[in-house]
C-alpha cells in the first residue's frame, strides 16, 4: 500500500482538552507512585475524557500527595484519597494498604473532574489542574467554554458553567505545531532519551 492521506482535524489522536469544565474521564495506566519533593507517597494520575467534544483528550499529572506528618495532614490525605475512591465506585469496607495497591486498583475505572486554568507561580505556564472528583455525570461531560488564552491574558470570561474549587494539580500542554502557537514546547524532562 502506497503513503497517502487527506488531514481530517476530528481524525487524531488525543486531542488536547482546551476548555475548564468537568469531564467524565477514565484513569489511564501510566498513573503511577512517586515521591514528593518533600519526601512523602504521591500518587500521579493521568486521566482520558470519555465523551464529548474533547472524547479522547488527557488530563495529566494530577498529584495526590499522603501527608500524615500532623493528625490534621492525615485525617485530610484520608478523606482527599477516600473521596477518589468513592468517586470510583468504593463501597464503604475496602481497605488499601499501600499507596500502590490504591493506584492500581483505580486504573482504568471511570471518575468525573472538575479542571480549571491555573499559572504557576514557579515557571508562569497556565495549565488545567483539577480541582475536584466526582462519581461519574450521567449527563456527560461539560466544557466550560474558559479557554486557556482567556486566563493566561487575564481575561477569565465565562461562557456556560460556574467555575470550580479544590487542590491537586494537573499539567496539560498544547502541543499542536500547525495552530499558530510558533511551535512545539517540549520540556526535556519528557524526552525518551
Amino acid at each position: 500500500m502506497a503513503f497517502g492521506f487527506t488531514t481530517d482535524e476530528n481524525n487524531v489522536f488525543g486531542q488536547s482538552v482546551q476548555e475548564a469544565g468537568t469531564y467524565n474521564v477514565k484513569i489511564l495506566p501510566q498513573s503511577e507512585v512517586k515521591t514528593s519533593s518533600n519526601g512523602n507517597e504521591m500518587a500521579v494520575f493521568d486521566y482520558e475524557v470519555v465523551d464529548g467534544v474533547y472524547a479522547g483528550g488527557q488530563v495529566r499529572y494530577d498529584n495526590m500527595v499522603w501527608k500524615d506528618d500532623t493528625q490534621e495532614a492525615a485525617e485530610r490525605s484520608q478523606k482527599n484519597f477516600n473521596n477518589m475512591a468513592v468517586a470510583a465506585g468504593a463501597k464503604s469496607g475496602v481497605s488499601f494498604t499501600s499507596i500502590q495497591q490504591f493506584v492500581q486498583t483505580l486504573v482504568g475505572k471511570t471518575i468525573n473532574i472538575k479542571v480549571e486554568w491555573e499559572t504557576s507561580d514557579y515557571n508562569g505556564k497556565t495549565n488545567l489542574v483539577v480541582k475536584a472528583k466526582n462519581k461519574v455525570d450521567q449527563e456527560g461531560s461539560k466544557p466550560n467554554g474558559i479557554t486557556r488564552d482567556q486566563v493566561a491574558n487575564g481575561s477569565k470570561q465565562q461562557t456556560n458553567a460556574s467555575s470550580f474549587v479544590g487542590n491537586q494539580q494537573a499539567q496539560q500542554g498544547d502541543l499542536n505545531p500547525f495552530n499558530g502557537n510558533g511551535g512545539v514546547d517540549i520540556d526535556p524532562n519528557d524526552l525518551p532519551f
